[in-house]
């Protein structure tokens, strides 16, 4: 298999991103952060990664800044993983991503009838699509404004995954 060009160092900022954010593993961290998952058990069982995966792009979330390691008990030790100023910049990124799939990824009916997952907005309580605005107060749509409701599908699916 042809090694890969390393990215990190051109000044193009779509290559700069990608060195990062290609990876499909970091994008599956990275939803389970948004969504409150900070445990290193959590993020294996729910994105279906392994651990040594997990493992090791954890630690380059943590190299990159992206994430800050916090100790929530001594014996044994266990951390979980919170984002950073940094990490919470990308929520726009993986907003983007849901809403084009939301529109182009799923056949007919995939989903059941619906998105795979609803946004309410907290502030006031409108479903707000796939939309960057407000459609009920016309506020922008930031990190943790919005409150994230699985289809019945993607809940489902979610328990199999995690074995629940």
């Amino acid at each position: 298999m042809p090694r890969r060009t390393d990215l990190s160092n051109t000044l193009c900022p779509v290559g700069r991103s990608a060195e990062l954010l290609g990876d499909r593993a970091v994008l599956l961290i990275l939803r389970e952060l948004f969504f409150g998952r900070r445990r290193f058990e959590t993020i294996v069982a729910t994105t279906g990664l392994g651990p040594q995966l997990v493992s090791a792009r954890l630690k380059r979330l943590l190299s990159e800044g992206v994430i800050e390691r916090h100790a929530y008990r001594d014996r044994p030790p266990r951390h979980e993983y919170r984002l950073t100023a940094k990490g919470r910049d990308l929520f726009d990124v993986l907003y983007a991503l849901r809403g084009w799939a939301e529109r182009w990824a799923y056949t007919p009916g995939e989903t059941g009838g619906g998105p795979a997952m609803r946004y309410v907005h907290r502030a006031c309580g409108a479903d707000v699509g796939t939309a960057t605005i407000c459609p009920g107060c016309g506020e922008p749509l930031r990190y943790g404004e919005l409150k994230g409701e699985p289809s019945p599908a993607l809940r489902a699916e979610q328990a199999a995954r995690s074995g629940g």
